[in-house]
């Protein structure tokens, strides 16, 4: 299915943060005398959860308030312009670990391991290049598609601390972003430094190699060794999200409705199994998800229920097939093409 992974049979918790990103947002909502209350109700939070800096909050509310800040300061590039103003110490022990390696590679590294003792959500990959160094970064759990604002804060963040750690002016090969922007590109671009593509099939920032050696001006091995065991115990009590079926599919859709790809979104609803797709149909009985529908329109859309004629294997092939074909014509406008979505595991 692409991008999707999904996970059955799992106790799942949501994932955390320690809140970095909102209390940013707060401050700067402050600043300009826009109440928050009303905005943190809206994604689910409570101002007062942010008072004691242990307590963690909630990673979909997080990524709902900052999407509803932006709306609230009527500025689509929240996220970068919340990035430029804030201090990266206030994230705590992470930034610190980080800054206490010795090359920018190592920091990066570093970055990956503890990640989720700011953001249980977070997963990050490195992978290298011939010429090059890809760091893959993907959020279980959240509904990419809805993390603009979130995620244009966190990769501005981490660049402005590791051009301050090595104090150079770093700059990436290429930055690609999940999510769809059409506007305030050119922004964007300057303030990262290198072409930034959006709508891709994930997030990534790309460094060169002599980037990637470069040694940090903030570089103490014996701060390191301190911290590392106090990250080790802070990782191990942060629980491994898992990603929520909904949020899966929610973004994998998304991500082939803004490349207008029918047939891939045809054979992703047909590739999931009848169990999922009950699970993703719980809104209203066997309404099919908003996600589904179309995106400027809250549309639903029935499945046939299975019938008694579904108790033999035969039949419940014919009753799938069925199924995804009303699907597939409900989204597309077209019938799927013969062999196109495979039959159900």
């Amino acid at each position: 299915m692409g991008g999707v992974e999904v996970t059955e049979g799992a106790t799942q918790l949501p994932p955390t943060v320690t809140g970095f990103a909102a209390k940013c947002a707060i401050a700067a909502l402050h600043r300009r005398n826009v109440a928050t209350q009303p905005l943190l109700h809206r994604a689910g939070l409570s101002e007062h959860a942010f008072d004691n800096p242990r307590h963690r909050v909630s990673a979909v509310g997080q990524v709902k308030f900052l999407e509803c800040a932006a709306e609230a300061m009527d500025d689509t590039v929240f996220g970068l312009h919340l990035a430029q103003q804030s201090n990266p110490r206030e994230a705590g022990l992470l930034f610190y670990v980080v800054s206490a390696a010795k090359n920018f590679g190592e920091a990066w590294t570093l970055f990956a391991r503890y990640c989720r003792i700011v953001n249980e959500s977070a997963r990050l990959k490195i992978s290298r290049q011939p010429e090059s160094v890809v760091v893959e970064i993907s959020f279980v759990g959240i509904p990419r598609h809805r993390a603009r604002q979130i995620t244009e804060f966190q990769f501005a963040v981490v660049l402005r601390i590791f051009r301050e750690l090595t104090g150079r002016d770093i700059r990436p090969i290429r930055v690609a972003c999940a999510h769809v922007r059409n506007a305030d590109l050119r922004e964007i671009q300057r303030a990262f430094g290198c072409p930034v593509e959006f709508g891709a099939p994930s997030d990534q920032l790309e460094f060169s190699n002599e980037t990637f050696a470069l040694p940090l001006v903030t570089g103490d091995p014996h701060l390191l060794e301190t911290l590392r065991r106090f990250c080790d115990e802070a990782a191990r009590a942060r629980h491994t999200a898992l990603g929520s079926i909904r949020a899966s599919v929610e973004t994998e859709v998304q991500r082939l409705r803004a490349a207008d790809d029918a047939w891939q979104l045809g054979d992703l609803i047909g590739r999931l199994s009848p169990p999922v797709l009950r699970r993703l149909a719980h809104f209203r009985g066997n309404a099919l998800p908003l996600a589904l529908a179309q995106p400027s329109k809250h549309v639903r859309v029935s499945w046939p229920r299975d019938g008694p004629e579904n108790q033999n294997i035969g039949a419940q092939q014919q009753a799938w097939r069925r199924r995804r074909r009303y699907i597939v014509r409900r989204e597309t406008g077209a019938e799927p093409r013969i062999g196109s979505c495979g039959s159900p595991q």
